[in-house]
């Protein structure tokens, strides 16, 4: 589950269907929580400060720090983040920005939407890698870092993840195929470049073979 650690960062491949930070009406057994027992386990006095989150139920690299500083310094320039994504349906360019602002959607706390009168701006990119079937496996950057975007985003283009069920089709609650597979970065202490990246798992290969 460890991807990248030094005495300033740590970075950890998060599976599905797991918060990163606990919240009011749910504790216990997130990243947070396991990372503080790492830190029990080995004796480590560190802080722990998310600098990037993910959605419950996408999978991949989030980055703690284990200092306030070195949070501060990383919120202050670009992480490089890239996801791989199985989208519905065949994506036909083989590359694209999608440029469409994103709100909250009027009477809902969770859902957002595309709104050219109240969305904030938002900035994806995307690369087809792959058909598989009736899905399209892409890779995506983000160049923005809107609640949902690259979910609102894909759907706002009639490729919707395969099995979220927020965006795409309505049902139970499913693991939407979006996995967080590349950081790349200045490590705020020393100003080595740092490229960490995980494979896509396995529930997510099952899809597309």
């Amino acid at each position: 589950m460890i991807a990248y650690e030094d005495d300033y960062l740590l970075v950890i491949d998060k599976p599905a269907g797991m918060l990163v930070h606990p919240t009011v009406s749910e504790r216990g057994g997130t990243l947070y929580d396991l990372v503080q027992a790492y830190y029990q386990e080995h004796r480590i006095t560190a802080d722990i400060h998310p600098v990037s989150r993910l959605d419950r139920n996408t999978s991949g690299l989030v980055i703690f720090a284990k200092e306030p500083v070195v949070q501060f310094w990383l919120s202050q320039q670009d992480v490089t983040k890239e996801y791989l994504a199985i989208a519905t349906g065949h994506v036909k360019n083989a590359a694209g920005i999608i440029e469409a602002p994103i709100a909250r959607k009027e009477g809902s706390i969770i859902e957002r939407c595309v709104d050219y009168e109240r969305g904030k701006y938002a900035k994806t990119a995307y690369s087809v890698m792959g058909y598989y079937g009736a899905n399209t496996l892409l890779r995506l950057r983000l160049f923005t870092g809107r609640t949902h975007q690259i979910r609102v985003h894909l759907a706002h283009i009639g490729h919707p993840l395969v099995n979220d069920n927020l965006y795409g089709e309505p049902g139970p609650q499913a693991r939407h195929a979006l996995h967080a597979y590349r950081l790349a970065f200045t490590h705020p202490v020393g100003d080595t470049k740092l490229e960490i990246t995980r494979a896509i798992p396995a529930d997510l290969r099952k899809i597309l073979y």
